[in-house]
């Protein structure tokens, strides 16, 4: 699974000799940390275990005239209260705070990293570089996630965790980087690289989305459109000319079919489609379901293409921000985790680094086995494996895939405005052909006499005589 935001957890309970125990640990979430507890348990043989999360505290203490507000992470309100009164504190108040973060904005973040990679080049100490961040940023999702790093920092937190914490803020690849960027020897290199990995996948995640809004629109307005023509006006219509009309024109009645089945089936349409929409976004948010979905998503014509591309340059951009910590299992891993595609990312741990790790296969041929990544690819690391340049190997094939994804992302959105264009034409023409063909019926003369109570001609001639 990719890195993720992890929280602190106590483990109290009991040895086999009755003694009190007291352990801690990190997990993303209660219901994993309790399971941990209950393997520890069984494990060692401890009885009665309790497991409390870490939890913040906002407070507000006298020290002489003075007033201190803050916030402290403890895992009661009481051990809180204990520990200011412990400093010589007047407590006024110890309450719980809850900590309502948001992402911050890319453009923020990649601000953030580029400044803060000219402060170190410039050789200033880095927790002097996270203060200065920490006043200047404009975004208060970021300036929060800094504060709570430095604080963090000041507490003892092992950096490379503080900054996995924040990863709701700053994005959970990117915190996992900074924070190994703060342990390794180089850290200008790595944050300028962090820099580009963000400032690219913020330039993706526009492009697509940008290259969608317009088709999503048009889809809509023409789907209401066609709805409305169909199941309000086009029935209306022809309840009119119905007592005069002749026989109905076959666009008009198979549109009267559809019509009637879309108003009598109305409720029964929209849950399934409801229920179908929901069930296959909540298994494509599961596990399995994002696997499959991203093993066969890239098999699309194009679309698919510029997919495979961007999983890949992503693969290697932080493959070769990673691989200068010299832990190259982990650089891969995580590498994988940051390709946005669960499919890789799994291929990536269950076929090749168990092949490189039991067989000591290859890079290159591990990657080939994955079944997922470009010839280009497999070929420039195959080159690698022999000259010893992974890391340099890995940022050129990010650098080729950024460019080449760039003009493909300008080609995707002239071919979606090119569909969008004959779509809105043929739906042009439907409607038209219909509005035509509704008004060109043909009116029997029998049953327009009818209609207006007009006398038959043989009534007329009888009164002539």
């Amino acid at each position: 699974m990719p890195a993720q935001y992890v929280s602190e957890f106590r483990i109290q309970g009991n040895d086999k000799a009755g003694l009190a125990i007291q352990r801690y640990i990190t997990s993303p979430s209660l219901y994993a940390a309790k399971k941990r507890a209950k393997a520890l348990a069984e494990s060692y043989g401890w009885t009665n275990i309790s497991v409390t999360k870490k939890k913040s505290y906002s407070y507000r203490v006298m020290r002489g005239n003075t007033l201190v507000e803050g916030v402290q992470s403890a895992y009661s309100k009481d051990e809180v209260t204990a520990a200011l009164e412990k400093l010589g504190f007047k407590v006024k108040r110890v309450s719980r705070f809850f900590d309502i973060r948001f992402a911050a904005a890319s453009d923020e973040i990649v601000t953030f990293i580029g400044t803060s990679a000219k402060l170190i080049e410039q050789k200033l100490p880095y927790n002097e570089v996270l203060n200065i961040m920490a006043n200047h940023v404009r975004d208060k999702n970021l300036k929060g996630a800094l504060k709570a790093i430095i604080r963090d920092l000041k507490e003892g937190v092992d950096s490379r965790e503080a900054f996995i914490r924040q990863g709701k803020v700053l994005g959970q690849d990117t915190a996992l980087m900074l924070g190994i960027a703060s342990k390794s020897g180089d850290m200008k290199t790595i944050f300028e690289s962090v820099a580009k990995f963000v400032e690219r996948q913020a330039d993706f995640r526009k492009g697509l989305v940008s290259s969608m809004i317009l088709p999503a629109v048009t889809s809509l307005a023409l789907i209401g459109a066609l709805v409305y023509y169909v199941i309000f006006l086009l029935p209306r219509m022809v309840e009119l000319l119905a007592p005069v009309m002749g026989e109905m024109p076959p666009l008009t009645a198979f549109s009267m079919e559809v019509s009637e089945i879309l108003r009598d089936n109305i409720i029964l349409i929209l849950v399934l489609t409801a229920a179908t929409i929901g069930g296959f976004y909540a298994y494509v948010m599961s596990t399995p379901g994002r696997s499959w979905f991203d093993k066969w998503v890239v098999r699309i014509p194009y679309i698919g293409r510029i997919l495979r591309n961007t999983s890949s340059e992503l693969f290697c951009r932080v493959l070769g921000i990673l691989y200068t910590s010299g832990e190259n299992i982990d650089a891969i891993t995580h590498a994988a985790e940051s390709s946005r595609n669960r499919y890789l990312e799994r291929q990536i741990k269950t076929i090749a680094i168990p092949t490189m790790l039991k067989y000591g296969t290859e890079f290159w041929k591990a990657l080939e086995m994955t079944r997922f990544f470009p010839e280009l690819v497999i070929s420039r690391f195959r080159t690698a494996a022999e000259t010893g340049s992974v890391k340099a190997t890995s940022v050129q094939i990010a650098d080729y895939y950024e460019m080449e994804n760039r003009y493909a992302m300008k080609s995707l959105v002239n071919v979606i405005e090119v569909f969008v264009s004959m779509v809105i034409t043929l739906s042009m023409v439907f409607l038209t052909l219909l509005s035509s063909e509704t008004a060109s019926v043909k009116i029997e003369p029998k049953k327009q006499q009818q209609q207006t109570g007009a006398m038959p001609d043989s009534i007329i001639d009888l009164r002539e005589r």
